[in-house]
């Protein structure tokens, strides 16, 4: 599978794919500490958010490849990230 991180700071974006859960999560994570605005794009264009992060962890320890996230809960998700940035 292929996870695609995605951010924004500011003017500037920045992208970068992953082939598991975990070491996009890592990269996540560390563009969340610098100040970047992220989300990853999981098959299917399924965004998750920092919040959602988590989720992708446990989905990933299983053997069998599933839909990490429902398109309402991704709606949800970023409903919050957009609260807690102030939009």
């Amino acid at each position: 599978m292929t996870f695609i991180v995605r951010g924004t700071r500011g003017e500037n974006a920045t992208t970068a794919v992953r082939l598991r859960a975990d070491t996009a999560v890592a990269k996540a994570r560390d563009l969340v500490v610098a100040g970047w605005h992220v989300f990853i794009e999981c098959p299917a264009g399924i965004r998750n958010y920092p919040d959602d992060f988590e989720n992708l962890l446990s989905d990933s320890e299983s053997d069998n490849p599933q839909q990490l996230r429902h398109p309402e809960a991704s709606s949800e998700a970023l409903a919050r990230y957009n609260r807690k940035r102030g939009k």
